[in-house]
């Protein structure tokens, strides 16, 4: 004789509707923070934020280049929360890397220096031709 499966108990209505609402919950919080993440002004604010970081360090590289200083910051980068926590403003821990650097030579120093004027002589050329541009 074929053994049947014991028919399924019916679902209440209710517990029904409510298992719907919080999967269209979920789904409309994934959507909105896919809408979030993707939004063009928030991609280029995070773009400006690694080009910020990246020319702090190039400064402080350089001025611990000039000044002889024995520790550069190598990087710094936001941790990321773990997936499915809610993130407030400003709740990001941020991490460094510093290094440990030797005397500079003279030569070095001057190098370093030079290079800055040149740096600092191009930006000044290039504001003054979109001035007149």
């Amino acid at each position: 004789m074929e053994e049947r499966e014991p028919a399924p108990m019916p679902r209440d209505p209710a517990g029904v509707q409510a298992e719907i609402e919080r999967t269209q919950q979920r789904l409309s919080t994934a959507l909105d923070g896919l809408v979030d993440r993707t939004r063009p002004a928030n991609v280029a604010r995070r773009s400006w934020g690694r080009v910020r970081g990246t020319g702090s360090r190039l400064a402080d590289e350089a001025r611990s280049l000039v000044s002889g200083g024995k520790a550069v910051r190598l990087d710094s980068h936001v941790v990321e929360p773990p997936e499915g926590s809610v993130r407030l403003r400003g709740d990001e821990e941020v991490v460094s890397t510093y290094t440990s650097r030797g005397r500079r030579t003279p030569e070095v120093l001057i190098l370093g220096a030079g290079l800055g004027v040149a740096v600092a002589v191009g930006v000044v050329a290039m504001a003054r031709r979109r001035r007149r541009g």
